[in-house]
């Protein structure tokens, strides 16, 4: 029986009901009683006339009094553009109707959360003392200055209830509303926005690393006990890929490394998943290698021909992991094995 507007937006409902004289008693909420309003007031003349005519008085009424509603404003707009930094007037209005059904004492209304004094309500329709009677309309209007900072949104919202808390407000979804001042960069101003993203492309390894074209990868090989070394074919001159199987080693698991590149250096890589280096060991042998040639081994020793790295890795859900070796000097031989800590 109350009806409180300023000014009123809805969402469109996700499933709409079947429209017709029928389903009109039935809907209550907003979203639905502003997808029947909408889809009415897209009928034709004469579609309107026929929906009409299978309502009955009471249908009727309803339907009148939600069109009225609808279709009623305070001369003002929800939402209003103000410029950052400058002080701006703004100017609200409320109105409270009762639309239909029975006189209401003495009914809330709530701006922002503060409840406005019906005594100072600008009342027309009806008599000026605190009862909201049938078809009466109160209106109060105030301004308010606000000097907004860019991208800020004032808003404002207004309530309605009356004494019985609204058990008998046959339409509860118009008891609220709200306004929102967008505030925009003042004249002169420019609103700049840079992005950056970046993306990585699989690669053979560090600076140092073989080509695809001088790497051979060799065929699988297992790791299928726990605590166990697994030992790798020796190998040579230029790169080497070798792809392990740990498909049986229950995850959480964590390997170990250990190799030897003896006297010409040699360099090992571990790769978990695949395409993502958990380890490089660095160029590992004799230091008067690299001093007579320093070109083959960019950034310099790191250490002695023997090595060992434990805890490399912790198995997830991959079943491969890849070691690189790289021998960039002819006559050099290496070796590793690999090993599997199981919880």
């Amino acid at each position: 029986m109350c009806f409180l507007f300023v000014f009123f937006l809805f969402s469109q409902p996700a499933i709409r009901p079947a429209f017709g004289s029928q389903n009109l008693v039935r809907i209550s909420t907003a979203a639905e009683i502003s997808d029947y309003l909408g889809r009415y007031k897209a009928l034709t003349p004469e579609q309107q006339k026929r929906v009409r005519d299978r309502m009955d008085a009471s249908q009727l009424a309803y339907l009148d009094r939600l069109l009225a509603s609808s279709g009623q404003g305070s001369g003002g707009t929800p939402s209003a553009t103000v410029t950052a930094g400058s002080p701006a007037t703004l100017t609200y209005t409320v109105t409270a109707r009762n639309l239909s059904g029975v006189a209401v004492a003495n009914p809330v209304i709530r701006d922002n959360g503060v409840v406005l004094d019906n005594s100072r309500a600008v009342k027309t329709g009806g008599n000026t003392d605190n009862t909201l009677e049938v078809g009466e309309t109160w209106t109060w209007t105030y301004t308010r200055t606000e000097t907004g900072s860019m991208g800020q949104e004032i808003r404002n919202t207004v309530t309605i209830e009356g004494p019985d808390d609204q058990n008998r407000d046959t339409n509860p979804g118009n008891n609220i509303d709200g306004t929102v001042v967008q505030v925009v960069p003042p004249p002169g101003n420019y609103d700049l926005s840079v992005t950056k993203t970046v993306s990585a492309s699989q690669q053979s390894g560090p600076p140092g690393m073989p080509d695809e074209a001088n790497t051979q990868t060799r065929p699988p090989q297992v790791v299928n006990e726990c605590n166990k070394w697994f030992k790798a074919n020796s190998g040579g001159y230029l790169g080497t890929k070798d792809p392990w199987d740990i498909s049986t080693i229950p995850q959480g698991t964590s390997f170990d490394i250990k190799f030897n590149a003896f006297s010409v250096p040699d360099r090992y890589v571990v790769q978990y998943p695949v395409g993502n280096t958990v380890y490089d060991s660095g160029w590992r042998g004799v230091q008067s290698y690299v001093t007579k040639n320093p070109q083959l081994y960019p950034g310099g020793l790191s250490g002695p021909g023997a090595g060992q790295k434990d805890g490399v890795f912790v198995k997830g859900a991959s079943n491969t992991v890849m070691v690189i070796v790289y021998g960039p000097e002819k006559g050099t031989a290496w070796g590793y094995e690999i090993r599997a800590n199981c919880p």
